[in-house]
Order: C-alpha cells, then structure tokens, then sequence
C-alpha cells in the first residue's frame, strides 16, 4: 500500500469521525432544547391545575352562597306567608303585615338579586375551571410528547442512527404544537 492511500483513507476516517462528533453534538443540542420546552410545559401544566382548582372551590363556594340564599328565600317567603295567615282579621294584624312586607322587601332587593349574581358567578367559574383543565390536559400531552422526543434524540447520540434523531425531531414538533394549543385552546383535545 502506497502512503498517499494511508494519507487518503487516515483523512476518510477522520472525516467520519469529526460526521459522527457532529452528530452527537447536534443531537445534544436538540435534547436541551426539548428539555427546556419539558420544563415550560411542565410549570405551565401545573399552573393550569391550580387553576382547575381554584376555580371548582370558588364556584363551589358560589353554588353554597346560592342555596344558603335559596334557603333564607324561601324561610322569609314561607314565614311571611304564616305572619299573613294568622293575623288576618285579628288585633296585630297590621303588625303581622308589616313584618310580612319587610320579609317580602328582603326577599325582593336582597336574596332574588343576590342569587342571579351568584348563579352567573358560579357558572362562569365553572366555565374557567373548564378552561384550566383542558390547557391542563394539553400541557400533559405535549409533556409526553417531549418525553418521548428526548428519549429518542437521546438514544440516537448512543447508536449514531439518523431515524431515532428525526423521531425525535418529529415528536418535539408536535409538542411544540401541542404545547401552542395548550396556551391558546384553538383545537381542544378529547376527554
């Protein structure tokens, strides 16, 4: 063997190495980056899920305020109802007929108002509580598909394979999809 076909293959081989160093640093470089998206999805993830749940407990505490004033409601209109009844025709009656017209005015500015609000209140809770966790089921996916992309790009650095690195890539796509729809709500996932 001539030492000008030493000098070509020494270069070959150098060549092929410095392919295979680029390789593992490209596919290190992309494995940081889907980490860092996994940590975002991840933070974001559990903010939606705290949010989830502020939303039931305060809509939660909404429904409670509505049926305690459902309640006083319907004692004040009951009440008002028996004040009317018994004293009809006797010596208090004026009494009782004012007492009962002071409960119907409760009833009348007080707890029918008091409980449109609060009805509105607890549904528009419940429709951000709705909202949080779909963004939360969002972030989980695209965290999985994150997941997934890193350990593919992470076992294409080991076995120097090109389609394990492009499954990789292919699945960070899709959670950087996922991950914007989770933000936005533009197409919601299933249940």
């Amino acid at each position: 063997m001539e030492a000008r076909e030493v000098l070509e293959r020494v270069e070959v081989a150098e060549e092929a190495a410095e392919g295979r160093e680029q390789f593992g640093r490209h596919a290190a470089v992309l494995v940081s980056i889907l980490a860092a998206l996994l940590a975002i999805a991840t933070l974001a993830g559990n903010r939606a899920a705290t949010e989830a749940l502020l939303a039931q407990q305060k809509a939660s505490d909404a429904w409670n305020e509505f049926q305690a004033n459902s309640l006083k409601r319907h004692v004040n209109e009951g009440e008002a109802a028996i004040l009317r009844t018994l004293a009809a025709g006797g010596p208090g009656a004026a009494v009782a007929e004012q007492r009962a017209a002071d409960l119907d005015d409760a009833v009348a500015t007080k707890y029918r108002p008091s409980q449109d609000s609060l009805q509105h209140k607890a549904e528009d809770l419940e429709h951000e509580r709705d909202l949080a966790e779909s963004r939360h089921r969002n972030f989980q996916v695209a965290e999985a598909a994150f997941q997934l992309a890193i350990v593919l790009a992470s076992i294409s650095i080991v076995a120097r394979a090109l389609p394990l690195l492009l499954g990789g890539v292919g699945l960070g796509l899709l959670g950087i999809i996922l991950l914007l729809n989770a933000f936005a709500l533009a197409v919601p996932l299933p249940v």
